[in-house]
């Protein structure tokens, strides 16, 4: 299979669709935290890591009312700020 691109999440919204429940990629550091997604406005495929904290909390709001699933969620995830270590805003959307 061949490894999807990492999806960059910058101050500009992007809508996104999860494909998958969590797995974990190697990485230099060692294992992280991944969904497969879809952007919705161009239909690409793509891995985000789901390890921080601001974006693992609100995903698990969403995946709890979502019968304990990943899969299937439609949000739009934007960064605060271009800082690094910035906080994520995610939002709902149909």
């Amino acid at each position: 299979m061949d490894k999807l691109p990492v999806l960059r999440v910058g101050t500009d919204p992007v809508r996104i669709q999860v494909e998958s429940e969590a797995d974990v990629i190697m990485t230099f550091r060692g294992y992280a935290p991944i969904l497969n997604v879809t952007v919705l406005d161009t239909s690409e495929k793509h891995i985000l890591y789901i390890s921080a904290r601001s974006l693992s909390q609100e995903l698990e709001k969403r995946r709890e009312k979502n019968d304990g699933k990943f899969s299937g969620l439609k949000l739009s995830v934007k960064k605060e700020s271009e800082a690094r270590t910035a906080q994520y805003i995610v939002e709902d959307i149909q």
